[in-house]
């Protein structure tokens, strides 16, 4: 046990009564790259497009190869992206990653409770009109402790490190950062991120939760330019980095 009292893997939206005790961390995502790797992750939280494009994907999650199957690449990834835009936004506000069927094809509306399925347990009332991103941001900002970027790991977690001291034992770098579950389908994930490059796909929800996270990372690292922690996380990094 660390700082935190427990910890969740995976994609679990955040429920009304988790955002008012306050103290949740959450590691984020560029927009492109978290569509680029769900995608090739098996079509991660949008099992209706396994459906749409008659493909059925492995429950093994060291099995990739979904999206290599498909007939054409950029209308799945296209599609895909459609159907998780807003994903974080969402989860933020206690809905689902994934929009569901409709999803495919129909854009998010950003009012709470006009978005896909909302997860079991408390999420947003129905009935508020309250905007959905706006609620997101204002989440972020209020109900973590730590927000980390998954495409800065090593500095999220030299930056957390230095925030919260171990309880029991001193951190253990060989673990902190080893990526313990690398994609076995980098091509798969280029060419996604190429597509919507080429596409100019735009997630503008995600995108200002993304920006809302590195911002605070910007923020809050100087502070602890001299915290004994996050000095010697960074020497330990700087040390794998030659030896690489």
């Amino acid at each position: 046990r660390g700082p935190c009292g427990s910890l969740s893997g995976g994609h679990h939206p955040l429920l009304t009564e988790q955002a008012q005790r306050g103290h949740v961390v959450g590691m984020f995502r560029d927009p492109v790259e978290r569509v680029a790797s769900g995608l090739a992750h098996n079509f991660h939280d949008c099992e209706a497009l396994q459906h749409h494009l008659g493909i059925t994907c492995s429950a093994n999650h060291a099995d990739y190869s979904c999206a290599s199957r498909a007939k054409n690449l950029t209308e799945a990834t296209l599609m895909y992206a459609n159907c998780v835009t807003g994903c974080m936004t969402r989860m933020l506000t206690g809905s689902a990653c994934g929009r569901g069927e409709h999803g495919l094809s129909a854009p998010p509306a950003w009012k709470v409770g006009s978005s896909a399925s909302s997860s079991s347990g408390s999420s947003i009332s129905s009935s508020s009109s309250r905007d959905v991103p706006a609620l997101a941001i204002s989440r972020l900002r209020t109900a973590f402790q730590f927000v980390g970027d998954t495409g800065q790991w090593n500095r999220s977690v030299c930056i957390f490190c230095g925030l919260f001291s171990p309880r029991v034992q001193p951190y253990d770098y060989d673990r902190l950062f080893v990526n313990v579950r690398p994609s076995n389908n980098l091509g798969a994930v280029d060419k996604a991120k190429s597509i919507l490059r080429t596409h100019k796909w735009h997630d503008a929800a995600d995108q200002a939760v993304y920006h809302e996270v590195t911002a605070w990372l910007d923020k809050v690292e100087p502070r602890l330019q001299d915290n004994a922690r996050y000095r010697e996380c960074r020497a330990e990094w700087w040390k794998r980095r030659q030896r690489a």
